[in-house]
């Protein structure tokens, strides 16, 4: 074991630019991969973002969709009187002054 410590250490005597660019080359490497796992811009932060993007896409979408029933709804009532009265009709049920309305009441079934 010693004896391979001071095999290098020869080595090194013999090549030090050598080990000295490999030795900073291995911290930059070290430095560069710490940051992509690790730090505030990694691996993990942008997977975590891409599904958030995702999400919120999709979210996007269903409020396209509803903003168009709107618009074509908004568009349905401002193309008309007939299209305002056909409305007030159905959802709040509005008669004419000279209508008569009638309500039909279902018979109870004998057993």
């Amino acid at each position: 074991m010693f004896r391979l410590i001071e095999k290098s250490f020869t080595a090194i005597k013999k090549k030090p630019i050598y080990f000295s660019v490999l030795t900073f080359l291995l911290i930059l490497i070290v430095m560069t991969q710490n940051q992509y796992w690790f730090g505030d811009h990694s691996h993990g932060r942008l997977i975590e973002l891409q599904d958030n993007i995702s999400s919120v896409e999709l979210e996007r979408d269903k409020l396209k969709e509803n903003n168009q029933i709107l618009v074509q709804e908004k568009t349905k009532l401002s193309s008309g009187k007939e299209a305002l009265e056909g409305t007030a009709r159905i959802e709040l049920g509005m008669i004419r002054p000279d209508e008569k309305f009638y309500v039909f009441k279902k018979e109870k079934e004998e057993d």
